[in-house]
């Protein structure tokens, strides 16, 4: 069983985080309670406080991860019909939104220090790291980056979870010649107290040494996100 996380994500100015969560939990979770193959939902939305600055793309309003247990699942729930009026067609949304990303990703999580398997996700600060093309050679790219950097994230004092969203096919994309998202990296804190002190600690330069041995790409991006359950199969 592979877990399999789809991931809308969501940029709008005339839309608070919170209008878009109040809209979420009407219709379309409904609809995504009524899909069987669908396990949990978890919602994200922007940490209010003082957030380090690692780069100029705005936050996403929003991020919704929907969690199922197969690609054919995830490919048949975003190929519906509902799913598209209620979640990617940004016209149905009753404020103006600049952009909706939509990507099917399969989860994968790392080790910590000192537990012999990984940590249920349960602290609720998430720093989310997503990489865009252009890349030469993505397959290369994520193979180097999985292999190496999750190792040294799990190193950080006060890590929860260490996570790698990765391309289904991942093992056979080459270039890639646009801004598509190719690889996302998740670390999760109890709050942004601790993920500030983990990116002060002596852990982050080893981080960022690794990161200079990276192929070139087009850009990152990292946001602190406050994340929360909005569902799970067998909820009352």
């Amino acid at each position: 069983v592979m877990d399999i996380a789809v991931f809308v994500t969501i940029w709008s100015i005339a839309m608070s985080p919170a209008d878009l969560h109040g809209r979420l939990l009407g219709e379309p979770l409904d609809f995504l309670k009524s899909v069987g193959d669908v396990e949990a939902v978890e919602v994200y939305l922007p940490e209010p406080g003082n957030v380090p600055l690692m780069d100029d793309v705005p936050a996403p309003a929003m991020i919704v991860q929907i969690d199922l247990n197969s690609p054919a699942a995830a490919t048949a729930l975003v190929g519906s019909g509902e799913f598209e009026r209620l979640f990617t067609n940004a016209e149905s949304y009753p404020g103006l939104v600049e952009k909706i990303n939509l990507e099917i990703l399969e989860a994968v999580h790392y080790d910590l220090p000192g537990h012999e398997s990984p940590l249920p996700r349960t602290a609720p600060l998430s720093f989310v790291v997503r990489y865009y093309g252009p890349v030469a050679d993505a397959a290369d790219f994520i193979d180097f980056y999985t292999n190496n950097h999750p190792p040294l994230l799990a190193k950080f004092p006060g890590i929860r979870n260490v996570l790698c969203y990765l391309p289904l096919n991942w093992q056979s994309m080459k270039e890639i010649t646009d801004d598509y998202m190719f690889l996302g990296n998740e670390v999760v804190f109890d709050d942004l107290n601790a993920l500030n002190q983990a990116l002060a600690s002596d852990v982050m330069p080893e981080v960022q040494a690794d990161g200079e041995h990276f192929a070139a790409y087009g850009y990152n991006t990292h946001h602190a996100m406050q994340r929360h359950r909005v569902y799970a199969r067998g909820d009352r």
